[in-house]
Parts: structure tokens; sequence; C-alpha cells
């Protein structure tokens, strides 16, 4: 029996030695050395089929924890250098943080298709969830749902300030962050989201025209005198005021949250 254990023991451990690295290179975004995605798919396969699931689960999703409390300790001491700079600009910031959600946004696609058959056959049937939820519910809950408060006070502060952060990389970001909220930080930001997602806010009415003329007049007179009409952000977003957001990661996943896991019968 001991020695049963102690083969398994060993044999999962061949698996996993091989997989955690390569799941480290995604994460770290630095492949030094190609990742072969039928490499990893057949050894998570023969894992699976040998009764491992619910190790190798748990161990991605350590490795993934791990990997992001140390993007949260880089947070913090960029959050630290921010605050000892005498204008208190928190630009460096919220671009670190921006960059640091689209590199684990873009680690997040590269994983998932090499655990699609544990996600099949463990995550989808036996935790009725989806690997993609969890590995994102991870950044929500290791990095972002802390410095929600924070990152939102200082976009506003900043968007007063036309140019100081892009208009591309915040539209980008607050979709990003819609995304892994799964839509409560857009309830609970509605006047940020509503400049970059659309359906933020409830459809407008009639009686509402007059007071967004108002505002729009009010950002382009405030635009111009900062020299920069042409580039002007857009106006608070209504449904269908912008049709223009392509098919993204995030999108697919928004998706597939909503459609449920079907319960047992």
């Amino acid at each position: 029996m001991d020695c049963s254990l102690s083969h398994n023991d060993t044999k999962y451990t061949g698996y996993w030695s091989v997989v955690s690295k390569a799941v480290e290179q995604i994460l770290q975004s630095t492949l030094v050395t190609r990742v072969s995605f039928e490499q990893m798919y057949s050894i998570v396969y023969k894992s699976v089929c040998d009764g491992f699931s619910e190790k190798m689960y748990a161990d991605l999703l350590g490795q993934c924890s791990r990997h992001l409390e140390h993007v949260d300790h880089s947070l913090h001491t960029h959050k630290q250098e921010s605050d000892q700079q005498q204008d208190g600009d928190m630009t460096k910031f919220i671009m670190f943080f921006h960059e640091a959600l689209e590199s684990y946004l873009s680690a997040v696609q590269q994983i998932t298709p090499i655990f699609a058959y544990m996600n099949k056959f463990y995550v989808e049937v036996t935790l009725r969830t989806s690997l993609q939820v969890q590995l994102l519910d991870l950044f929500r809950q290791k990095v972002a749902d802390s410095r929600m408060d924070t990152i939102m006070g200082s976009i506003e502060d900043l968007l007063e300030r036309p140019f100081a952060l892009s208009p591309a990389a915040m539209s980008l970001l607050f979709r990003n962050l819609h995304c892994i909220g799964r839509g409560d930080y857009g309830r609970r930001y509605p006047k940020l989201f509503s400049r970059y997602v659309p359906g933020i806010l409830p459809p407008m009415l009639e009686s509402d025209i007059a007071a967004h003329i108002a505002e729009t007049h009010e950002l382009q007179s405030r635009l111009l005198a900062q020299g920069g009409a042409g580039a002007m952000q857009q106006g608070q977003k209504r449904r269908g005021d912008d049709d223009n957001y392509g098919p993204t990661f995030c999108a697919a996943v928004a998706s597939q949250q909503q459609s449920a896991v079907p319960p047992d019968v």
C-alpha cells in the first residue's frame, strides 16, 4: 500500500514538475523556451486519467495565487513610490496595474487550453464552475478588490488632466475590470465605468437630453482650453451609445459566465 502511494506520488510529481514550469513561463511572460501545447495537454490528459485532477487543480490555483501575491507586492511598491512624489502623480501606478491585469489575462488565455481536459471532466463536472472563471476570480481576490477605491479615486483625479492617461488604455482597463468584477465594479463606480463600458447607466430618457448636451459642451470647453479638442474622451455612455467593441477575451468569458453549468437533475 505504501509502495503504491509512493509510486503515485512520484508519478504525479513527474507530471506536475513539467507542467508547472510551462505555467510559470506563461505567467512571467518569459517564454525562453517554446511551450509545446501538445506536450502539456498530453501530460494533463494523463494526469486526469490517472486520478490526479483534484491535486493538479489545487496546485495550479496555488501557483497562480503565489504569482498574484508577487504582483500585489509590486503594486504596493509602485503605490509607495507614487505617494513619495511631490505632485502625487499616480499615472505610473495606474499603468502598472493595467499592464499587470493585461499580462494576467493573456496568461489565462494560454493556460486554460492546456488544462481543457481537466476543466471539462473535473472543474465543470465536480465543482460546477470553469477554470477560466476561477483563474479570473483569483486576480480579483488577490489584487483588485482591496485596491479598487484607490484605483478609481486616482483615475478620477487624473481624468481632470486631459491626456494624462491614454483613452485607449483606459477603455481596455475598464472593460477588463468589468469582466473580472462580473459587473460589480460597474455598479460600485457607475460614473467612471459608464465612460468606457456601454450599458452601465440606464437608457437615456428624453428629459436627460438637455443635461447630456450641457455636460458635453462643458467637456468640450475644458478640453479646448487645454488645446486638445480633437482627442476628446467620450462622455458617459448609455445603452446603444457605442457598438464599436469587437470580440475580446473578457467578452467571451462574460458570455460563459451567463451560461451557468446545469445542476444535477
